[in-house]
């Protein structure tokens, strides 16, 4: 199944129904958006949201040959170590495919001159920094993909989602609230936490001393 498939499609048995349309939203503590709906509450971890959205996202790039990029301003020019050398020689292609056009400039460098712009805050060479550490050295997330395609997405997503403590728009929030139930698994996130937590309107009742 996809990343976070085992876990299900929310942590309370189904995906947590999508909010009626136009709920006002609330950013709580610059990491939970939450959403009045016809049953109660929902509160959206905005990374991990963002997380599962991005995944989606690079997936259907893949999947559709690739995607579009923006030129740099001003290229960069990155080092790696040995190790992070060999994983970006190995996965140079695939990076093409999701907009990183990288041109090699000596041992172990190289000059990134475009990238992908999946969102306004995304910030492409700390992206690509933290993807090419990550497949060099392996983690639990990407050691648990079932090909390059996925360790690629699973990285990106994970490096280049919004982060808890950023403060987005009202327009920002929508946006990924939208986005995030127009995904096939809404409920977790690609290390398979929920994206999603639902409080009805019963539950809250109990807590007050209602029920």
């Amino acid at each position: 199944g996809e990343p976070g498939a085992e876990a299900g499609a929310s942590g309370e048995g189904g995906v947590a129904e999508a909010p009626f349309a136009g709920p006002e939203l609330w950013q709580l503590h610059d990491r939970y958006i939450l959403a009045a709906t016809r049953e109660g509450l929902l509160i959206v971890d905005q990374h991990s949201a963002h997380e599962r959205v991005l995944y989606e996202e690079v997936m259907a790039r893949f999947e559709a040959g690739g995607g579009t990029s923006q030129a740099l301003l001003f290229p960069v020019t990155l080092q790696f170590s040995p190790p992070e050398a060999d994983a970006l020689e190995d996965l140079a292609g695939l990076l093409a495919r999701q907009g990183f056009e990288l041109e090699p400039f000596g041992e172990r460098t190289w000059i990134l001159t475009a990238a992908p712009q999946p969102h306004a805050r995304f910030d492409a060479e700390h992206c690509l920094r933290e993807m090419v550490r990550e497949l060099a050295e392996g983690s639990p997330l990407v050691n648990a993909a079932r090909s390059q395609h996925e360790r690629v997405a699973m990285s990106m997503a994970c490096k280049g989602a919004i982060k808890a403590g950023e403060q987005i728009s009202p327009e920002e929030a929508r946006e990924l609230f939208d986005r995030l139930f127009a995904t096939p698994l809404p409920g977790h996130d690609v290390h398979g936490r929920p994206t999603i937590v639902r409080l009805s309107v019963e539950e809250l009742d109990r807590r007050f001393g209602r029920g």
